[in-house]
């Protein structure tokens, strides 16, 4: 799964970069963005991935409260002290600009969200309804499958309801009109966390798959193919919504590299995979503020056109790694220890 993180970060850096180098108040160049972006195939993928990963760690679990807090303990240390760094950094320039502080939310309750991890109403100024680190939604429902797991493995009754409970919010938003949380619960994304979950109850739970890397591969192209028509504008009538196939390939890319590595002794990871795929998490949150702040900078500095593009790509490219695997090995690791 090392290289799955890795890639997976990698690909959302490079989505986001060439999305911003295309924007006419920079670059205007648009080259690496056909390549690159395929925003809407990351997200399923990147949730049917949570679910599927916790789950298959911690299903043993359900049912056994003495482990609940270890879990959520577990899951706090995780989350919340990179992103308070992170956090902390990119406001930190607030202090000595004051045009910088209409991003950072001046009422207290909303402040508090921010540090939360709380979804925030998007009619209230921020469109993702996460202020100063936009990408920061989707750890808002990370967080909330959290505290469904820690439900789960409080109690399997508790869990049980608590999951119905997801389920007839859902069809309750589906009518009409509701509150923001409201909808909130009942977007795609926790139905993407919900079948990364039952795959990995499926996985356990199927009989050896014959060629799994194989497999694994066909579902990977296909992932791409469909991502390719989906985002190159291809006629795509008489075909579900891309999500369906996103989230279904998803979880059997997942299911067979589980069959995959139980058939042989998994290939050790490179130390490269295995630092890229720590410091993914690191890079998530760090990677649109640097992105934002050197395009500035080169624009600053006189850079324009196609050649200017790639200077730009190749440099805040290399500058978001490197400033994630420093960040990991002299800070994050430290806390991370405690787990």
């Amino acid at each position: 799964m090392n290289a799955v993180r890795a890639v997976l970060g990698l690909s959302v850096l490079t989505y986001h970069l060439s999305g911003t180098i295309a924007l006419e108040k920079y670059f205007g160049f648009s080259g690496f963005d056909q390549v690159f972006g395929f925003g809407g195939a990351r997200v399923p993928f990147f949730f049917v991935l949570s679910g599927f990963v916790l789950t298959l760690v911690y299903a043993r679990d359900f049912g056994r409260p003495d482990k609940a807090l270890g879990f959520l303990r577990r899951r706090f240390i995780r989350l919340y002290p990179t992103y308070w760094v992170v956090l902390l950094l990119v406001m930190s320039p607030a202090l000595f600009f004051p045009s910088l502080r209409a991003a950072i939310p001046d009422d207290p309750w909303a402040f508090l969200q921010m540090l939360l991890l709380v979804s925030q109403d998007p009619e209230a100024g921020s469109a993702t309804g996460a202020p100063v680190i936009v990408v920061a939604w989707t750890l808002h429902y990370e967080i909330v499958f959290c505290l469904l797991m820690a439900a789960w493995i409080w109690s399997r009754p508790l869990g049980m309801v608590l999951s119905l409970a997801l389920v007839a919010n859902a069809v309750i938003a589906a009518q009409g009109e509701s509150h923001h949380y409201s909808r909130f619960l009942a977007g795609g994304s926790m139905l993407y966390f919900a079948v990364g979950a039952g795959a990995a109850w499926l996985v356990k739970r199927l009989p050896p798959l014959p060629h799994a890397r194989a497999m694994a591969g066909l579902a990977v192209a296909a992932y791409i193919a469909v991502a390719v028509m989906a985002h190159g504008g291809i006629d795509t009538e008489g075909m579900l919504d891309p999500n369906v196939y996103y989230v279904l390939l998803a979880a059997i890319v997942l299911m067979c590299l589980v069959h995959a590595e139980a058939a042989r002794p998994p290939v050790r990871s490179s130390r490269v995979v295995q630092l890229l795929s720590d410091s993914s998490y690191a890079m998530y949150l760090m990677h649109f503020p640097i992105i934002s702040l050197l395009c500035k900078v080169f624009m600053y500095l006189g850079l324009t056109g196609a050649i200017g593009a790639v200077i730009a790509f190749v440099s805040i490219f290399s500058c978001c790694i490197v400033c994630a695997v420093v960040f990991h090995v002299y800070f994050e690791r430290r806390w991370l220890a405690w787990r």
